[in-house]
């Protein structure tokens, strides 16, 4: 039996839209999106975006010179990146100031006994800015057919399906800019020093996109919880920047914030001076052999990162940098591959001899097998769909990356 039919409409805003722009700019959309999609698709009231905080509110918008210069129209002029980034900015402007989109959503009660099951389906009714997004793509619609209740309906097949709770993905870079956004921490010019801070520093360590804390990062976490519970609160970051901005607007004296912040700020110092323990990282040793004292080195922090040092120090001063292994050996001449990186973070690849009796390195991780065509060694390629390729660009052989293989990366 069918129950509880109703028609509801959805109007979906665009993400991340400008937060202000100009008149003269706001008047050339208009009359851009009258020509190219037709007078219903402009808002009928000019759409202002506030910015939360109102840290913003001061700048324009990041736009189109000029909104006739359409992507396609300039596309032989640019790069590929450079083309992505213009669409981008251009469709966004665009769609900012275009009528929502309007859904028909239709929700359908099915009850079978004591058991009751639920469906859902909707209809792109008016595109309105979808037009701008979706030119030439084929809306993804789940249409349910038109029911009435009291409806018999014949069940054809049960899927058995059970699901678990999956824990809170780990941060990327994306998703902590986007909380700090959201809970009004920092300015968008400080949220790339703060990435590199904490990697720098050797808080947080980066695999796969993904921010993992390391044991410092732990540590410190805990004492600055522990010591300064005030100051790393949200709250308090969020409104020492509102009054920032009112020192700012002339509405609040610099001066006064030093006082209301400094004395406590002082005390907690004091006392973490005086009850804080030095804490030690214990170093964690390593299989590789000094070859001055015949020790095992030991990994230590540094201020570049990880490195190899004697822990025989400072009778034995010898220190190596530190790679970790990629589980691989070497194609070419069957020593161990390492994991390194570039002056600028790049990771690649490169045999533990190179470059002394070997020449190996790739950008890409070996996975220690021949290509079955031409006996090249595989790669692996890609993140979000990561392939086996042959290192043989003439050769071409591609295949699926194992799923167990995803699993344990």
């Amino acid at each position: 039996m069918s129950q509880g039919v109703e028609w509801n409409h959805c109007l979906p805003k665009t993400a991340w839209p400008p937060t202000c722009i100009s008149d003269e700019a706001y008047a050339a959309a208009v009359d851009y999106i009258k020509g190219a999609y037709g007078e219903e698709f402009v808002n009928p009231e000019r759409i202002v975006y506030k910015s939360k905080g109102k840290t913003q509110d001061a700048h324009e918008a990041i736009r189109p010179t000029d909104v006739n210069r359409t992507p396609d129209s300039i596309k032989d002029s640019l790069s590929k990146d450079q083309y992505r980034l213009y669409k981008l900015i251009w469709e966004r402007f665009v769609a900012s100031q275009m009528s929502p989109a309007l859904y028909d959503t239709l929700s359908v009660k099915l009850m079978a006994g004591d058991y009751s099951f639920r469906a859902s389906g909707s209809r792109l009714r008016f595109a309105g800015f979808l037009e701008v997004y979706n030119k030439g793509e084929e809306e993804d619609e789940k249409v349910i057919p038109k029911l009435t209740e009291g409806d018999k309906l014949q069940a054809k097949e049960l899927l058995p399906e059970q699901h678990f709770t999956q824990p809170p993905a780990r941060y990327t870079d994306a998703s902590l800019i986007k909380t700090l956004e959201e809970i009004g921490v920092g300015r968008p010019s400080t949220y790339a020093p703060t990435l590199t801070t904490i990697q720098a520093r050797h808080y947080v360590t980066k695999e796969a996109k993904n921010l993992f804390p390391t044991e410092l990062g732990e540590m410190v976490n805990e004492i600055m919880k522990g010591y300064f519970p005030d100051i790393v609160d949200i709250d308090f970051t969020a409104n020492m920047e509102d009054r920032l901005d009112d020192v700012e607007m002339g509405k609040e004296e610099w001066k006064q914030i030093l006082r209301d912040f400094y004395p406590d700020f002082k005390e907690s110092v004091d006392q973490a001076a005086e009850k804080l323990e030095k804490i030690e990282i214990k170093d964690e040793e390593s299989d590789v052999i000094c070859e001055k004292c015949g020790r095992n080195m030991v990994i230590k922090y540094g201020r570049y990162g990880k490195f190899l040092a004697c822990p025989g120090f400072p009778n034995c001063q010898n220190a190596k940098p530190y790679f970790e292994e990629a589980g691989v050996n070497c194609p070419e001449c069957g020593g161990k591959v390492l994991i390194k990186k570039t002056k600028k973070g790049r990771v690649y690849y490169g045999c533990e001899n190179n470059p002394d009796d070997c020449s190996f390195m790739s950008w890409n991780k070996p996975t220690g097998e021949k290509c079955p065509n031409c006996g090249s060694p595989l790669e692996e390629k890609g993140r979000k769909n990561p392939k086996i390729v042959c290192s043989n660009e003439k050769c071409g052989f591609v295949k699926d990356k194992p799923a167990e293989e995803e699993n344990e990366d």
